[in-house]
């Protein structure tokens, strides 16, 4: 009988430890084929990075062209992979609510295009109302991008001459042209045009909306809630992989070759492999932005994209949604500060109620007698020349506009309109200047208020900062200015603008037509800047606010006192 149990138990120990190295395997699920467009991923595989990470990683290709597709979301949310790539349709598939994490967009952009003939002529979402326009499905990728760039133009999607097409089937119908114009990918469709010397022309629906993202990383909520050591090794494993192949993408293209299955309808999958490579380098933007730089704030302004466009129905909060990378150090500094703030307090509390105590005990004696009354002082105190010198300093210190206006950010968005779409635009070098940040908190929620009301509900509006200087030859170009080093803040709208006599009178209170620019001249009056406002009707209007730069000088307090008059230097 015991050796039927110790057999017993051996089964159940190899099953168990079977099942075990089959939960610790993890699967990454392509949206497409083994080509260049995922070679980070097979680049992290091959030099170990996962590996080294402590991870067991498969990666499964997904369909070719003309074979059956596979969706990546249904194989992580069924539990067949635990990681996938995707597109811009993500952000649809959140927002119907499936628990999507997305972890990385490789791609700063989508690669996206509107391809036409190249003896034709259709340049703009504006001309496409004289094309036939080849379209894939209503939720597909392509046809979300290509419609909010029809939008944004005014034009609507639904008076195209359409012609509904598969994506394999987009450069045969522009050569035998069965359409004028057709949204298609940079992936392949170029060079798929250029195989059968087919010469094409394209834009960028990008250049008239929010620039979407190109494939991203994600996996699950879940995942990423319970087990977030390992969502983000994955993640920093694959990023790795991505700068490797884009750096070395000859000994990457050599391997994929020879070793995973050519794409499908593809006769040189090296040529395939080259030209994707120069597109991966064009759409990461490596190595000027950092690989898997993702802002939620954009993925908040492709959602408000997609919804004005009416490919998504509601929007989903981006911080439940889109993956961020330093939430476990800030958990861990959090921690540690709420213990060293515990035991701060914890000190605190014991020195003062020792002193309550050595207090009391001293007090009872005194109690017995009267105290003598203090003389009274024959003259006013004076403060000491220390306590002079900072009360004569400005109230408001030198502040990073920067800083406070991306904590207002949040604020700006609550008061606008679903529809309107929302950017900023912020310089990373931007000079210090003097403003009280409650102040200019509340002139630019009132400026955004009023750019807001005169949008109607649609439109764009940006926030940036820059440098600016005034000489004598630019207050000949703008007479309003004033000369010396300033911090501009602009609140710009694609709203109807204001005619030529209006704008003239518009930071005057008694007439103004955007009372907001005429209040903020006043609040910058007092702080020494000024107030310009740029309109053109059908165009929009931009309210430009101008603070005082402050000269940086020694750490030696120097730099927060008035200089001393011209009169009193030796």
């Amino acid at each position: 009988m015991s050796r039927w149990t110790a057999i017993a138990a051996l089964v159940a120990a190899m099953v168990i430890a079977n099942a075990a190295q089959a939960a610790d395997k993890l699967v990454l699920q392509l949206h497409g084929p083994a080509q260049f467009e995922f070679a980070g991923y097979y680049a992290a595989l091959w030099q170990g990075y996962y590996r080294d990470a402590g991870l067991t990683v498969e990666i499964k290709p997904g369909a070719g062209r003309g074979q059956p597709a596979i969706d990546p979301v249904r194989e992580i949310t069924e539990g067949r992979a635990q990681f996938a790539t995707g597109t811009g349709e993500l952000v649809v598939r959140a927002a119907q609510g499936l628990p999507l994490m997305l972890l990385a967009p490789i791609f700063q952009a989508s690669g996206a295009a509107v391809y036409f003939r190249a003896d034709s002529d259709f340049a703009s979402p504006g001309s496409l109302t004289k094309a036939r326009v080849g379209r894939q499905p209503s939720g597909d990728t392509l046809d979300i991008e290509l419609t909010t760039a029809l939008r944004a133009e005014g034009v609507d999607p639904t008076k195209l001459k359409s012609v509904p097409l598969e994506p394999t089937q987009i450069v045969p119908a522009l050569a035998d042209k069965t359409v004028d114009a057709a949204a298609g990918s940079a992936w392949d469709v170029p060079f798929l045009a250029r195989d059968k010397g087919l010469a094409l022309k394209s834009f960028n629906p990008a250049d008239y909306r929010v620039e979407f993202y190109g494939d991203t990383l994600y996996t699950l909520r879940r995942l990423a809630n319970t087990d977030p050591d390992t969502v983000a090794k994955f993640r920093t494993a694959s990023l790795k992989g991505w700068a490797y192949a884009l750096q070395h993408p000859d000994e990457v293209i050599t391997r994929m070759v020879a070793e995973l299955p050519a794409p499908a309808g593809i006769s040189d999958a090296a040529a395939l492999d080259r030209y994707q490579a120069e597109v991966a380098r064009r759409l990461s933007r490596f190595p000027d932005v950092t690989l898997g730089q993702s802002n939620p704030d954009r993925w908040d302004r492709i959602e408000q994209t997609m919804m004005a466009a009416g490919a998504v129905m509601r929007t989903a909060d981006t911080e439940d949604f889109v993956f961020d990378p330093d939430a476990q150090a800030r958990s861990k500094t959090d921690l540690r500060a709420f213990i060293l703030i515990g035991a701060t307090v914890t000190f605190a509390l014991a020195v003062t109620l020792w002193l309550v105590m050595r207090w009391r005990r001293g007090a009872r004696p005194a109690t017995r007698r009267r105290a003598d009354p203090a003389p009274a002082s024959p003259l006013p105190a004076t403060p000491a020349p220390e306590a002079a010198a900072v009360s004569a300093t400005p109230a408001t210190a030198s502040s990073d506009l920067n800083a406070v206006i991306g904590r207002l950010e949040r604020a700006i968005r609550q008061r606008l309109p679903r529809p309107v779409s929302f950017r900023v635009s912020l310089l990373p070098e931007l000079w210090p200047c003097r403003v009280d940040p409650g102040l200019l908190r509340s002139v630019l929620l009132d400026l955004v208020g009023a750019a807001a009301s005169d949008m109607k509900n649609k439109g764009e509006l940006i926030v940036g900062t820059r440098n600016y200087a005034f000489d004598a030859a630019a207050l000949v170009e703008m007479p309003d200015a004033r000369l010396g080093e300033y911090v501009r803040i602009t609140v710009r709208d694609n709203g109807p603008g204001f005619a030529e006599d209006a704008l003239a009178r518009i930071l005057d209170p008694a007439v103004s037509k955007r009372a907001a620019a005429a209040s903020a001249a006043e609040v910058l009056r007092g702080a020494g800047g000024f107030v310009r406002v740029e309109s053109a009707e059908g165009v929009g209007t931009a309210v430009h606010l101008y603070l005082p730069r402050i000269k940086e000088v020694a750490a030696t307090g120097a730099a927060s006192r008035p200089p001393k008059p011209a009169a009193a230097v030796a």
